[in-house]
């Protein structure tokens, strides 16, 4: 996936993105080719390889540009961690504020690209277990990005019917493990 400064291509990228997303929304994922993306956005099937590899690499640009989640919260300084109810909080409000996508990549069985988003949001930020070993903390944003792309799954599939309070508690239930 492209990542450098040119305006140029970085329109073209969005365009890909909302021509992705405007086509999911029209027939499955599965039978967008990349000639009808690129038909859609406007570009050449040269442009879209220079800036992406796959249409999965379309969808994971749209999740990490439009619909990213990273617990950075504007009270906490740099070097102060995120409690774990402060993130459960974050999350389930950002899974209910997201039930449209999410549902969309449920039932288009592309919900594993949230992982990889929620994973890369996690590890780029500060007030994640911040004092914790590197390896550990891999080990941790797996974890979390992981739980919470399954509990979004399990949420679109049950229809969105949760509150973003109950989801909080259920994450809450689930991180610490008092199920068990």
């Amino acid at each position: 996936m492209y990542c450098g400064s040119n305006k140029t291509a970085m329109a073209s990228q969005r365009q890909i993105a909302e021509a992705m997303m405007r086509l999911i929304q029209e027939k499955p994922y599965a039978q967008i080719t990349i000639s009808e993306l690129c038909k859609s956005a406007g570009i050449s099937r040269q442009t879209f390889y220079t800036l992406f590899s796959s249409r999965e690499n379309v969808v994971t640009f749209t999740l990490q540009a439009q619909y990213c989640y990273a617990p950075e919260l504007p009270q906490f300084k740099t070097e102060e961690a995120c409690s774990l109810r402060q993130l459960c909080r974050g999350y389930s409000n950002y899974i209910f504020r997201n039930r449209d996508l999410l549902r969309l990549l449920v039932e288009n069985r592309i919900d594993y690209l949230l992982y990889d988003s929620l994973y890369e949001a996690l590890e780029a930020c500060d007030c994640f277990l911040n004092a914790v070993d590197p390896c550990t903390r891999r080990y941790a944003a797996s974890f979390y990005a992981g739980g919470v792309s399954c509990v979004a799954r399990r949420y679109a599939l049950e229809g969105c019917a949760t509150s973003p309070d109950q989801l909080e508690e259920l994450l809450m239930t689930l991180f610490t493990g008092k199920l068990f």
